[in-house]
């Protein structure tokens, strides 16, 4: 993947600096996030380009724990944080739709994306999921929670399609 076109954090930090002197970063408390089986932390900072920026930036970035790579591992919200304040920068600078870092994209490289849920025709193959196809949702539940317009990772066992079915439904 070519990663010339991605600014780093450091280079949007100078940049910000040097069109805002008065650059203020404030970071919130990180947060542990629990979605199904999945557990993250998520940090949230904000950008003030003078003491008194009437339109202050926010971004918040989250990374699972642990770490899916050798470069997030043991070091998650170092690395939340890190991401976070790239992404705060991007918003201040415009770099348009090239939002992630060199280091967000290389994170990323060692992991396969996680799966998602997305509409799909009705007579498209239904792909088993988790090493247990046995104890995978059901095409029930998958076309219920397509039918609730669920578009996040797809649930890896029934039990947890339950639940978010249970989470979701009006």
């Amino acid at each position: 993947m070519d990663l010339t076109n991605y600014v780093d954090v450091p280079t949007r930090f100078a940049m910000a600096l040097e069109r805002w002197p008065e650059l203020r970063i404030i970071e919130n408390r990180p947060e542990v996030v629990t979605v199904g089986v999945k557990t993250s932390i998520a940090v949230s900072v904000q950008g003030c380009r003078t003491p008194v920026d009437p339109t202050s930036c926010q971004a918040t970035a989250w990374e699972p724990i642990p770490g899916l790579t050798p470069f997030t591992r043991n070091a998650e919200m170092m690395n939340a944080s890190t991401s976070a304040l790239g992404r705060v920068l991007g918003l201040m600078l415009s770099f348009g739709p090239k939002m992630a870092s060199a280091e967000e994209v290389r994170n990323r490289q060692e992991t396969s994306a996680p799966a998602v849920l997305v509409k799909q025709p009705q007579n498209a193959p239904r792909q088993a999921l988790g090493a247990n196809a046995s104890n995978a949702p059901s095409e029930a539940q998958l076309k219920y929670l397509r039918g609730l317009n669920w578009e996040g990772p797809v649930p890896e066992t029934k039990a947890d399609a339950t639940a978010l079915i249970k989470r979701l439904a009006p």
